[in-house]
């Protein structure tokens, strides 16, 4: 009997014994591989000699679109499906109808002691393991979820393996690269009054990150536009002056650098591995077989021309496809928000301090419209029981401000709590957030949790001109159940204090500012209430002092709210406002508080 493939071309025939292997739905490419393997000079012999119990396996196999290989005998000879062609990269098609210990030789010492035990009949299976595969030119790391599953003959002996696989690679890098940025969220970086600081500290958080960044390089412009100098670097303090000058000589490390820089394009150089001295700070390099890396421009929205760039060298283990580019332009764009938020910061001090002297008188009387603006905007706030807020400005401020809290009543002994934080200053700033406080407070009333309303937040703040980078702490206080549950867009992490002076900060579900990345899950976490816990909320204004690590700002915090965890509410917010801000505070500060009490928490336990 001879079947016509479909697809196959006119007259084309294959033997009966073939045509079991295939369905109508069988990827075409993968049945022309199969018909073309002479599979007499393997193992396996001729097609018509496979047993019933190989014809089935491998019949599943082909025609399952989840990737799939079937290992057979004792030799392991492989038959895949289309779904696992790509996982083979260059070793498709010359895979098929070869041995295990063969194809994936680089692999063999770990997928043999797996394999030992299948072909004894324990099934296996496996979470994002890790390999390390050449299977695109060079040792690749990778993850994988997969399991090995015996196939019995009918009388119960293993005669094979169905091998069950997906590529968990992207998933993995993924949620690693997003963490990565994710600490650029915690840098205070306006507030170091200093670009070259604040370019140290994006890259002690780039540091973090060495797996998929082996370094990273930050070249500032200098203020005549024809040189940067080396600012910040992954591997510490910058040892001495290295800079990028105009007109290189052609081909020196540093040319494609200034180039990158000069023309706002983002440049992949190759052939690292030999030319990093110069480059890199001077010592002894680990990395030496860091081949290739990249070259981008710091530039933010808005602005037209870099201020810097951040040489980025590539994972030698790791394809820089465009996944892994995306990731680099975005860490760019945190260094750059970080840089310019500095020089942004740098400059205001600047004319702040040449109009002081003649417009103090001025900057009371505007301090005091700006206040009275900014608590109109905010709105009165019904607060319940429990609860108190505080709205200070910041002690130079002629204009309004972005922070804002927010307590809004969702059902009896349900509240829900918010404190954002807008960038920037002024009437635009003060509109983003009057937009955000009104839809947080709408989405929270159609009883959404906190997760849940920051990613609503998420793609409302990406159509909101100037609200991308917000930062917002959302929390929803269940005071009959005795429950806390929140999420954090990129804010600083709230504190809970107990009545025993213990006191914990609530930075289990942190994730990065508002339209960062829109789409990405928001993550959610839960605590428990006990009678006379103490909560508080609040922005960078109350934590933050100039030459003063942000840690112990927020320990300070912690040290005033535990100290009065018997004080009211309301006396502890003014308590807070007195011990915490200073006389040159120069940002402004929202801060909602709120106390358990013993009595609903008794009744619900």
């Amino acid at each position: 009997m001879q079947l016509t493939v479909p697809g196959g071309g006119t007259g084309e025939q294959v033997p009966d014994q073939t045509q079991t292997l295939f369905t109508h739905g069988t990827d075409a490419a993968i049945r022309d591989l199969v018909l073309a393997t002479d599979w007499s000079t393997t193992p396996l012999g001729p097609v018509g000699s496979w047993s019933e119990s190989l014809r089935a396996a491998v019949g599943i196999c082909l025609n399952n679109p989840f990737p799939m290989l079937v290992m057979w005998g004792p030799e392991l000879v492989m038959v895949y499906n289309a779904g696992y062609a790509p996982i083979l990269g260059d070793k498709h098609p010359a895979a098929m109808g070869r041995p295990c210990a063969d194809v994936w030789a680089e692999l063999w010492p770990l997928l043999r002691d797996r394999l030992v035990g299948v072909l004894d009949g324990t099934a296996t299976y496996d979470v994002d393991l890790p390999l390390l595969m050449h299977r695109h030119g060079f040792d690749e790391a990778t993850w994988f979820t997969f399991s090995y599953s015996p196939i019995t003959a009918p009388g119960g002996e293993v005669v094979g393996v169905l091998n069950t696989t997906t590529d968990t690679t992207a998933r993995v890098l993924g949620a690693r690269r997003l963490t990565a940025l994710q600490g650029f969220a915690g840098i205070a970086s306006g507030r170091h009054g200093d670009s070259d600081l604040a370019a140290q500290a994006a890259m002690s958080v780039l540091a973090r990150a060495a797996e998929d960044v082996p370094f990273g390089l930050v070249y500032l412009l200098d203020p005549d536009g024809r040189s940067a100098h080396l600012a910040a670097t992954t591997r510490g303090p910058v040892p001495g002056p290295v800079a990028l000058v105009e007109r290189l000589p052609s081909g020196s490390v540093a040319d494609w650098a200034w180039t990158a820089l000069t023309s706002g394009r983002r440049t992949v150089e190759t052939g690292m591995a030999g030319r990093l001295t110069g480059l890199a700070p001077p010592g002894p390099l680990d990395d030496e077989d860091v081949d290739v890396a990249v070259a981008l421009p710091l530039v933010v929205a808005g602005q037209s021309a870099p201020v810097g760039v951040l040489v980025a060298g590539v994972a030698p283990h790791l394809r820089l496809d465009d996944d892994y580019l995306a990731f680099l332009e975005l860490v760019a764009g945190q260094v750059a928000a970080v840089v310019t938020d500095a020089q942004a910061y740098q400059a205001e001090r600047r004319r702040a301090a040449e109009r002081a002297e003649a417009e103090r008188e001025v900057a009371r009387a505007a301090t005091e419209v700006s206040v009275t603006l900014q608590r109109s905007i905010l709105g009165r706030v019904e607060l319940p029981e429990g609860f108190a807020v505080r709205y200070e400005p910041a002690a130079s401020a002629l204009e309004v401000g972005g922070d804002w809290y927010d307590v809004v009543e969702l059902a009896d002994d349900v509240f829900g709590v918010v404190v954002g934080d807008v960038v920037g200053r002024g009437l635009p700033a003060a509109a983003v957030m009057g937009q955000l406080r009104s839809a947080g407070r709408a989405l929270l009333l159609e009883a959404n949790g906190p997760a849940q309303v920051l990613a609503a937040l998420d793609r409302f703040a990406a159509l909101v001109p100037g609200a991308a980078c917000s930062t917002v702490f959302c929390a929803v206080v269940d005071r009959a159940a005795g429950v806390l549950r929140y999420s954090s867009a990129g804010h600083l992490p709230a504190v809970l204090a107990d009545a025993d002076g213990g006191a914990v900060m609530l930075d289990g579900a942190q994730s990065l500012p508002l339209a960062v990345l829109p789409g990405r899950l928001r993550p959610e976490a839960q605590v428990p209430l006990t009678p006379g816990d103490s909560l508080l909320l609040y922005t960078d204004g109350l934590v933050e002092r100039r030459a003063e690590a942000l840690d112990e700002g927020i320990a300070r915090a912690v040290q005033a709210v535990v100290a009065g965890r018997e004080l009211s509410p309301g006396v502890l917010a003014a308590v807070l406002v007195d011990q915490l801000i200073g006389d040159d505070q120069d940002d402004d500060v929202a801060l909602l508080l709120y106390r358990h009490p013993a009595e609903v928490a008794s009744s619900a336990r």
